[in-house]
């Protein structure tokens, strides 16, 4: 009896299939090997992890270079742009150790443009698990609270798989990019054919190497007029206007506020509140204009409040240079850097008066 056939035929076609998964692990390991070999690193400076926001993808690991050559981080800086470019850590430390005769603290900027409450408040939770810093300054303003601003962002960024991921919801994409520097490599290479691909790939090299090594990205520009009363003729002006028509602060938001304030209770870490100062005359696009930035600053400083936590509303605007703005809501480098000192200050108080420690454990003075 010679069997049957159709056995004999598998035996090698199972062999194959083995040999070429054996071959294709190995492949896998090869190349994971060499992705987290430091030259490979230095040739191929930029890496992801698939999300679509490369801003806060640059952030990222920028804070882990950071983090890297200082052995940790003390203060993370989170907001939107207004914080991005609106709050440099060299500055802030000045005024702190000249105010308080403590040593510098490690302060990174992880402001991240277009993201309000809605994804900070998850970030903040992914950057404390992996950072641990002692601080986090969440750097607000009204914009924040509006239930149609910055909708479309929020959602790319918390759909991304490794964002799920570390929240729990497991998907093979979403695990690659937090254990696989070969695949997050693929990520960042893998649309090398598309005809935009160097464009793309320049400018996020040309940004990484415009930010200082603590994260701050300068901004030269200064506006010619940024107390120009809006106009709702100009189209730019009436998109903004047509933003906050109705303006109410939104509940998911402020429940967005009230987790990132809950992160002190739950991780051991202090959360402060800062107010980003934008122009008096950017009110003006809400029906209720100064009357919703004091409803702003009262509900913020509420929530504050009830957690325990440190507000600090906006630098008055008297104290700030002629050139201090690039637009109505950003300041410039010079706006910056009063708005630092002014921050800073305000820490050595805070550490004086209250004894808050603002070191990363293990690392107290």
């Amino acid at each position: 009896m010679t069997g049957d056939p159709s056995f004999k035929l598998d035996r090698p076609i199972g062999r194959t299939l083995l040999l070429a998964i054996l071959i294709l692990l190995l492949a896998m390991a090869a190349a994971e090997g060499l992705a987290r070999i430091s030259l490979v690193r230095q040739r191929l400076p930029v890496s992801s992890f698939g999300n679509y926001h490369y801003q806060f993808e640059i952030k990222w690991f920028h804070l882990q270079r950071y983090v890297d050559q200082h052995g940790g981080v003390d203060v993370l800086l989170m907001g939107s742009s207004l914080v991005n470019s609106g709050i440099e850590p060299e500055q802030v430390n000045q005024a702190w150790m000249q105010a308080s005769g403590q040593p510098a603290l490690r302060i990174f900027n992880f402001g991240v443009e277009g993201l309000t409450v809605e994804p900070n408040s998850v970030l903040a939770e992914l950057l404390v698990e992996s950072f641990h810093p002692a601080v986090i300054i969440f750097g607000t303003e009204i914009r924040d609270y509006a239930a149609n601003n910055g909708t479309e962002t929020a959602q790319n960024f918390l759909n991304d798989p490794w964002v799920q991921y570390r929240q729990g919801q497991f998907s093979l994409q979403g695990w690659l990019a937090e254990h696989s520097a070969a695949y997050r490599y693929f990520l960042a290479y893998r649309n090398w054919m598309r005809a935009d691909f160097a464009e793309n790939h320049t400018q996020i090299i040309r940004r990484t190497g415009n930010l200082t090594s603590d994260g701050y990205d300068i901004e030269n520009r200064v506006a010619e007029d940024p107390y120009r009363p809006p106009d709702p003729q100009d189209p730019e002006d009436a998109k903004a206007f047509e933003v906050f028509a109705g303006f109410e602060f939104a509940d998911s938001r402020l429940a967005d506020l009230e987790s990132m304030l809950a992160l002190e209770s739950e991780s051991g870490i202090e959360v402060l509140l800062i107010e980003m100062p934008v122009t008096p005359q950017f009110f003006d696009f809400f029906e209720a204009r100064e009357a919703a930035h004091q409803e702003f600053l009262q509900i913020v400083s509420d929530r504050a409040d009830a957690a325990g936590s440190p507000f600090l509303p906006a630098i008055p605007e008297d104290e700030l240079p002629p050139d201090a703005r690039s637009d109505r809501v950003h300041l410039s480098k010079y706006g910056a850097a009063a708005f630092s000192q002014y921050l800073g200050e305000w820490l050595a108080r805070l550490f004086l008066e209250t004894g808050l420690d603002l070191r990363q454990e293990g690392n107290a003075p």
